[in-house]
């Protein structure tokens, strides 16, 4: 079964590794943002700090959590071309 799911066309797969590459990105971003929001945020009142009415937190927490995903996560696809 597993066989017939990746035996398609080869534009159509690629189409699919970007998808999944994306969700799975899109998934670990989400999480740390999230966790970092939840814990540091409130720990040390960070959610709170704006310059000129910019929220720092947005991105403060968006470059931590890229490079933690760059760092120490390894995102793959069912679809990656070997």
């Amino acid at each position: 079964m597993q066989k017939e799911v990746l035996d398609v066309n080869p534009l159509v797969k690629k189409i699919l590794h970007y998808i999944s590459i994306t969700g799975v990105f899109m998934m670990a971003f989400g999480f740390l943002y999230l966790l970092q929001m939840y814990t540091i945020g409130f720990l040390f009142s960070l959610n709170k700090l704006e310059i000129n009415g910019f929220p720092v937190p947005i991105a403060l927490y968006s470059i931590i959590s890229i490079v933690i995903i760059k760092k120490y996560i390894k995102i793959t696809s069912p679809y990656n071309d070997k």
